[in-house]
């Protein structure tokens, strides 16, 4: 077994060393060459070993440039540099004699910059031979004395097992290189760095072998240590207000965007921690920290609010409580209409193949049973007759002060078409559509509240109720002011100007008041009818969710939603027969899983040379062909026709986010949260067809800045996020990498805490042309990413799609959590529309979900009692079904 494991690691390392390969432009045929050699020898010994060398250099091909003195390089024992030309091909046979020790070698009849300070792309290959470590140790030494010499390394490029350093360098330091690396840069007597102080093993070594200044121009590569490329958050303008430190990039830039000014803004506010019992003390001062600030939501330690002006938003930022200030997270959708395809299923179809239509023949058709579906496009819902009445409620009108919903779009909406399937699976539930905004997270916890049997109304509502109480008292207000004014202008009934005048003004204001006063009746009572709506939602039986949040809140079931489903949407233990039939049933939830499959990853931070940079795969994965190094994980993007192409067009806006969870001692201090922040870096590869530069030359064109923002701390540990928004000017191949050093590299090694992270990042694609194709991983895709919040939870029944595009897992950081509980098709045809993605497998699941409620069992319980396999197609137990044939209800 032994031989086996170690027959199959050397199979893999071999297989990873074999498929890692960079392209280089090709060189020319013949090199100017400047070597230095040594030879420490008496004077006989020296002549034959430097005729030795004329010959092995002979024998290459190497012509030397004439020199008036040359002849005395026989004799004399200081003499050690030669300077000719090169065939290309020969440049490491160079060292095939011992006595060479570097060479620095630059196309033949290349002229040098006229500008010594211009900087040159070279590539250095150092001495090897070492152990792994110290191999590693001498390149890491090798960069930083170089960068004394103003050399900058280049990024992410295969550094062949740790003998090659790429990079830029002024010109004129370059011809320096032929010097022993330890004595530079020298003073007037002593080097920089004494040898003494050096680390091994570049204290004991000859460094440099080869030096070769490359053809192509300088691309002066970034790196970890310069300032934030484009995508990041600039600097502050002279004069300027310099950038809180608490606002995102994104919140910044809305902020500072001189558009955005003076328009209403919505943003949310992180809090250090829950504030408990203080919310209403807190709620008060965030209303009085600017004019027209309005808490829209409040969930965990989220406070969602909306500022009638963006740049009244550092006042937010400078409460004590608020940690960060984002933008709001947007949920996503899980399907939507499409073409009639040949392969969908149809309603008729999906009852027989599931048996629910056995459900149907026994009478259990969903009577009883009260569905809220929830989604963000209901329209064309006003259209569709059922069986029983489809009601709208459009939480949508809660995020306005005039309590007026979104405007709807045309045609027929996926939450419509979702209804339409509900109803077909559930003819004989009461079905109530929930319009969300997909920006309001805080709105579907409400919902969830309510559900769950929380009486307490949601902040909104108790905005919205504020607002319309002070709208009251200022009416009452004109009221009393304007009739004093109209009995007095009234008064006097005299022809004169001036009381013709004042009655004129009185009856306009009399007027004007008339009119504002139905302008509020009118609000009040769209608010009376929404918080009907809303108190209508309790004791419903099934919800079915289809909006997913991938980023903006904890994963691993620690959100607040998906705690609140696993407390309040799993059954209690029965203490009490009785008791248990008087009160309400426990409602099931139905979600849809997320289906950015290969738009996320996820798995542990590996990191295995420690240099801080995390590796997408282990050692044991074979690197792809073209690719050389787990570092880099490369993207594509997938038009919605299916084909896939590396390149990523000008223009693309892309939104990349991290997210990790970190071990804390509970009762510890944590000097600096979090204690290993996480960097975004995205790279983009000069030339991929290695032509013009070498395939491994890349640029970076934007990375993550900021402090991350905390999203949830418990007990042992903290929950971090981190985002990246970047537009790409230019068209190319882009690789994504990601770098994490502790913040605690100050101390002495054996103090440093270590930890174990398994971070979680999401690729989207924003703007205009989101739907232009989705932009994913390629090299190091994951199977198990997380279906998404609030799908992570215990209690919540989700649903995934039968062709295998679901997203899979509980989150990274719950290895062995199975996710999603059932599948169903993913493509179902509804009348004369077809519904795609979990939108449609959801629908239909809760649907039946409602029949089997109908049947006094809920749909966890028959998984969790009946053994369906976990992630298995949703059918039904025909043994159990036949067991039903004695209950047939009465209704």
């Amino acid at each position: 077994m032994l031989r086996l494991l170690i027959a199959a690691v050397v199979t893999g390392l071999l297989a990873s060393a074999a498929d890692a390969q960079v392209t280089y432009p090709a060189r020319t045929e013949t090199f100017d060459v400047h070597l230095r050699y040594r030879i420490r020898a008496d004077r006989d010994e020296r002549i034959r070993q430097f005729r030795e060398l004329q010959r092995h250099l002979k024998a290459l091909g190497f012509v030397e440039t004439p020199r008036e003195d040359a002849d005395l390089d026989l004799f004399d024992p200081t003499a050690e540099d030669l300077r000719g030309t090169l065939p290309s091909a020969k440049l490491n046979r160079l060292f095939d004699n011992g006595t060479v020790v570097t060479a620095v070698a630059s196309p033949a009849g290349q002229a040098a910059p006229a500008d010594g300070a211009a900087p040159v792309n070279v590539r250095i290959r150092i001495a090897a031979g070492f152990a792994r470590e110290a191999q590693q140790a001498l390149h890491g030494q090798v960069v930083r004395q170089l960068g004394l010499l103003g050399f900058r390394e280049s990024v992410s490029y295969d550094t062949a097992g740790d003998t090659l350093v790429r990079g830029v360098m002024p010109a004129n330091a370059v011809s320096t290189l032929t010097k022993d690396l330890r004595t530079l840069p020298s003073g007037w007597f002593l080097p920089a760095v004494p040898l003494d102080q050096l680390p091994a093993p570049l204290r004991t070594t000859v460094a440099i072998r080869t030096v070769e200044v490359l053809a192509t121009p300088a691309t002066a590569p970034a790196s970890a240590e310069v300032a934030p490329a484009p995508g990041g958050r600039a600097a502050a303008a002279p004069g300027a207000q310099p950038p809180s430190p608490k606002l995102t990039p994104d919140a910044a830039a809305m902020a500072d965007d001189p558009a955005n000014a003076g328009t209403p803004q919505r943003f949310d506010l992180v809090l250090t921690e829950p504030p408990g019992n203080d919310w209403p003390n807190l709620r008060e001062r965030l209303r009085t920290s600017a004019e027209g600030v309005s808490i829209e939501g409040f969930v965990g330690t989220v406070v969602s609010v909306r500022v009638a002006r963006a740049a009244d938003l550092r006042r937010l930022a400078d409460v004590l409580e608020v940690r960060s200030v984002r933008l709001p997270k947007v949920g996503s959708l899980t399907g939507g209409p499409a073409k009639a395809a040949a392969n969908a299923a149809t309603v008729p179809d999906l009852l027989k193949r599931s048996e629910v239509e056995q459900l149907h023949q026994r009478g259990y058709r969903g009577a009883g049973q009260h569905v809220v579906l929830i989604g963000t496009d209901f329209a064309g819902l006003a259209a569709f007759k059922s069986a029983n009445a489809v009601e709208l409620l459009d939480l949508t009108a809660e995020l306005s002060a005039e309590l007026v919903a979104d405007p709807t779009a045309e045609g027929v909406g996926a939450g419509t078409l979702a209804a339409r399937l509900v109803s077909a699976t559930a003819p004989g539930a009461r079905l109530t559509a929930v319009r969300i905004d997909p920006a309001a997270f805080h709105q579907l916890y409400a919902v969830a509240q309510l559900v769950g049997g929380n009486p307490a109304s949601s902040e909104a509502v108790q905005t919205r109720a504020f607002e319309l109480t002070r709208r009251a008292d200022v009416l009452a207000a004109r009221r009393s002011s304007v009739l004093s004014e109209y009995a007095k202008a009234f008064g006097d009934l005299s022809d004169d100007e001036r009381p013709a005048t004042r009655r004129d003004a009185a009856r306009k204001a009399l007027q004007q008041l008339e009119a504002d006063e139905q302008i509020f009746s009118a609000a009040n009572a769209r608010f009376n009818r929404l918080k009907s709506q809303l108190d209508g939602l309790r004791g419903a039986s099934v919800v079915i969710n289809t909006l997913v949040w991938d980023t903006g809140t904890p994963q691993d079931g620690l959100s607040e939603l998906s705690r609140l489903i696993d407390a309040r949407y799993t059954p209690a233990p029965k203490q009490s027969a009785l008791r248990t039939l008087k009160g309400p049933p426990t409602p099931v939830w139905v979600q849809a899983a997320g289906l950015k499959a290969a738009q996320v990853w996820s798995g542990p931070f590996l990191d295995g040379d420690g240099d801080g940079v995390m590796e997408f795969a282990p050692s044991l994965v074979a690197v792809p062909a073209g690719r050389w190094t787990r570092t880099l994980n490369f993207l594509d993007l997938k038009s919605p026709d299916g084909t896939t192409t590396e390149v990523l067009p000008t223009g693309t806006k892309l939104r990349l986010t991290v997210q990790w969870r970190e071990p804390q001692d509970p009762g510890g201090f944590v000097a600096r949260e979090p204690s290993l922040p996480l960097t975004l870096r995205l790279l983009r590869q000069l030339d991929p067809t290695g032509k013009t530069a070498a395939s491994d030359d890349l640029e970076e064109v934007a990375q993550s800045v900021g402090e991350p923002v905390k999203l949830l701390r418990t007990a042992a540990s903290g929950a971090f996020e981190q985002t990246l928004d970047v537009t790409l000017s230019v068209a190319g191949v882009y690789a994504l990498r990601l770098d994490g050093r502790s913040a605690f590299d100050y101390q002495l090694p054996a103090l440093r805490q270590r930890i174990e992270v398994s971070p979680r990042i999401v690729i989207e694609r924003v703007g205009p042309d989101a739907d232009k194709g989705a932009v994913g991983f390629r090299t190091f895709p994951t199977a198990r990413s997380g279906v998404g919040v609030p799908g992570d939870s215990l209690a919540a029944l989700t649903v995934g799609t039968s062709d295998g595009k679901t997203q899979l897992g509980t989150g990274p950081g719950v290895t062995l959590g199975a996710k999603p509980d059932v599948v169903a098709p993913g493509t179902i045809t509804v009348g004369d529309g077809t519904l795609t993605g979990t939108t449609a497998s959801a629908a239909f699941v809760g649907g039946s979900a409602a029949c089997l409620g109908s049947a006094g069992v809920r749909a966890t319980d028959l998984l969790r009692l009946f053994g369906l396999t976990p992630g298995g197609e949703f059918v039904l137990p025909a043994e159990w079904l036949r067991s039903l044939s004695a209950y047939r209800p009465t209704h």
